[in-house]
């Protein structure tokens, strides 16, 4: 089932709640490659851009956290390099399969496909909750586009 985009998951900040808009996208897509019968490249290619975006949308978050002087930055960056650790085990789990690996998703094991479409949809919506939601406070009184 797809991931909705709802008010609660607002920070409140327009340019991280659009990249975690953009994030859903990206992982909602990423599932339905996995769950329908389309090329591993189309597979790769997502978490490729899922890693780009990521890592872009990261940066952006790291930049208002230090001009917010958030007090939980040290920890909250480390959690951003713990999910860039286990999109890096995804695309692992696929080279794992070296030249034995499937042309489609349909024929990759299940348990290859509900461990990355788990793993993505999990760690978004873990973090998202449990982490940059504490942002919020510190947010409410700039403006809605605030990014340093």
């Amino acid at each position: 089932m797809a991931i909705v985009w709802r008010d609660a998951l607002s920070v409140g900040n327009g340019p991280i709640d659009d990249d975690h808009r953009h994030l859903i996208l990206l992982i909602n897509t990423l599932e339905l490659i996995l769950t329908t019968d389309r090329s591993v490249a189309d597979l790769r290619a997502a978490l490729d851009e899922l890693g780009v975006y990521t890592q872009a949308h990261f940066a952006k978050e790291e930049r208002i956290m230090i001009a917010l002087r958030y007090a939980k930055y040290d920890r909250h960056k480390l959690a951003h390099g713990e999910l860039i650790d286990q999109l890096k085990l995804a695309d692992r789990l696929l080279q794992e399969f070296g030249a034995a690996i499937p042309t489609t998703t349909a024929h990759l094991p299940q348990e290859v496909r509900d461990s990355l479409g788990g793993l993505m949809r999990h760690w978004l919506l873990e973090h998202i909750v449990k982490e940059d939601l504490q942002l919020k406070p510190l947010l409410v009184d700039r403006p809605k586009d605030f990014a340093p």
